[in-house]
């Protein structure tokens, strides 16, 4: 059994993982198997989040400075909590991934940039693309204008060169 210092410095890390969290998954993951398990915490790995079980009254008492201290109802049962630093989106589509693979992994609620949102919205929030991807179209559509107007400006150029071009050809075939 730990002591009341143990947890106060688990709960104290807990507060800080959770208030640097960009996205923050609480799912029930009943009946699960060690190796099963493995394969969540490795794939959320690959996303940049990690995957942590966590007793529910330690995680109530660590969220309640933080943006997790509206779903402190949901720390019920057995609960595991999926937390990203970086890209929230990256960690919400590896975890729809794992609980649409894995049957026993249920996603509860989310936690996303500080706001609480529920299993329908999480479900759109893990269909969008990539930060990445994101910046990539927005660069694209930001630059495309740009070159249509290049491409016009290269188009009046030619026809104003090819007609000075003309022009001067008229010019010595008339002066010949």
């Amino acid at each position: 059994m730990k002591g009341i210092k143990e947890k106060e410095e688990i709960v104290t890390a807990l507060q800080d993982k959770f208030s640097k969290a960009r996205v923050a998954i609480l799912a029930e993951f009943s009946g699960m198997g060690v190796e099963e398990m493995r394969e969540v915490r490795g794939h959320l790995r690959a996303a940049k989040a990690e995957f942590q079980v966590i007793k529910n009254t330690l995680a109530i008492r660590a969220g309640a400075q933080t943006s997790l201290d509206g779903v402190s109802a949901h720390f019920k049962g057995q609960t595991a909590v999926a937390l990203g630093y970086d890209d929230p989106i990256a960690p919400a589509k590896a975890m729809k991934e794992m609980a649409d693979k894995q049957k026993k992994l249920k996603i509860k609620v989310g936690v996303v940039e500080g706001q609480v949102v529920d299993l329908a919205r999480f479900r759109q929030i893990a269909q969008l693309p990539s930060k990445p991807v994101l910046i990539a179209a927005l660069i694209g559509r930001l630059q495309s204008p740009l070159y249509g107007f290049a491409g016009s400006l290269n188009g009046v150029l030619s026809k104003f060169v090819l007609t000075l071009q003309a022009l001067k050809e008229k010019r010595e075939v008339s002066e010949s």
